[in-house]
């Protein structure tokens, strides 16, 4: 489920980035931000990262009681609400000559990725069909741009343990996972009744 929610995204940014630069290539790629040779971002390309995973718990479901089509009570654990949260970063170095022009456009390919939230940023079944293509149990993706301070900023590129690429965070929400997996069932209590003893007087 995360790895097509994240395919998704991907091959909508390269969708809207064709039409936005007039090219039939790939701009942007679903890989890590770094690995022990360092950026693993191609160049002159973005790179769409998965970088934290969260539990949604304020609307946590806490009810584990499903009445099936027999007429039985089902015992599930409750749906468990993900957040994600994705890096997008553009690994745009300086252009051979030594002129700033890849750094430039590398800037240009982030806004237009900006420029695309802005403009759609809930993707459901109904307004994107490709969704369903990818994972037909996932039915929402809201994405929000996410900001953290200079402090969060050099402490995160810190752990990912390589140099500052320009780049935005997106938190993706919902995710729900259901396994559907029983845990017990019963029949359901249809009347409740009062046990009294016979009293002598």
């Amino acid at each position: 489920m995360i790895h097509a929610s994240l395919q998704f995204l991907t091959k909508s940014i390269n969708d809207y980035l064709k039409i936005r630069n007039g090219l039939d290539e790939d701009k942007i790629f679903l890989t890590h931000v770094s690995d022990e040779s360092g950026v693993s971002i191609p160049d002159k390309a973005l790179g769409l990262s998965l970088v934290n995973i969260e539990e949604e718990k304020i609307f946590k479901d806490q009810n584990t009681t499903f009445i099936n089509g027999d007429g039985q009570v089902e015992y599930r654990n409750p749906e468990l609400k993900l957040n994600l949260y994705v890096l997008i970063s553009a690994n745009y170095q300086s252009a051979d000559d030594g002129t700033s022009d890849a750094y430039y456009q590398g800037l240009k390919q982030l806004s237009y990725i900006i420029s695309f939230f802005q403009a759609k940023n809930v993707f459901t079944n109904d307004n994107a069909p490709a969704l369903a293509d990818e994972d037909p149990n996932i039915k929402k993706l809201i994405l929000e741009l996410y900001s953290y301070s200079f402090e969060q900023m050099y402490n995160f590129w810190s752990v990912l343990g390589t140099k500052y690429l320009p780049s935005v965070l997106y938190k993706v929400r919902m995710l729900t996972v259901q396994e559907g997996e029983l845990i017990s069932e019963a029949l359901p209590i249809e009347e409740i009744g009062l046990l009294a003893k016979n009293k002598e007087l």
